[in-house]
């Protein structure tokens, strides 16, 4: 990876911010309010982690939330963005997520991957997910 460009502290912080409020509405099944977190026509590709693939806000928040259940909670803890790309409408990041479930007293499986996502100010002035792309992050490795 080559040399980074950081948006502006405040930028920083809300797309920060968008990062964590999808992990958290993710292991909520909370379908309506993270359908608002994406553009339009974004799009979100899961098919390297064997998830599937989505465009439009939601067919990917039904899609993500789909593997929500009450009875075996998740929990997604996302990394810290790091800023691959800058301009004012559009920031390119790269983060990695550890991921578990709750399932018969256990957490288990976890799994270790990495995110790549464009994030695009919408309209209204809010940041949102035009795409967002999971990796692998040991590609020769199960999830």
């Amino acid at each position: 990876m080559g040399a980074t460009v950081v948006p502006s502290s405040e930028v920083a912080l809300e797309l920060q911010n968008l990062h964590q409020l999808y992990a958290l509405l993710t292991d909520l099944g909370r379908t309506k309010e993270l359908a608002a977190l994406f553009t339009d026509d974004s799009v979100w590709d899961g098919n390297e982690l064997g998830y599937g693939y989505s465009e439009g806000p939601e067919p990917i928040a039904e899609r993500v939330t789909g593997r929500f259940k009450e009875a075996e909670p998740m929990v997604h803890m996302p990394g810290p963005l790091m800023f691959t790309a800058a301009s004012d409408n559009e920031v390119e990041t790269t983060s990695w997520c550890l991921a578990t479930r709750w399932t018969d007293g256990v957490m288990r499986p976890v799994i270790y991957f990495h995110y790549e996502d464009s994030m695009r100010k919408a309209a209204d002035g809010t940041w949102r997910f035009a795409r967002r792309l999971l990796r692998r992050r040991f590609p020769e490795a199960d999830t």
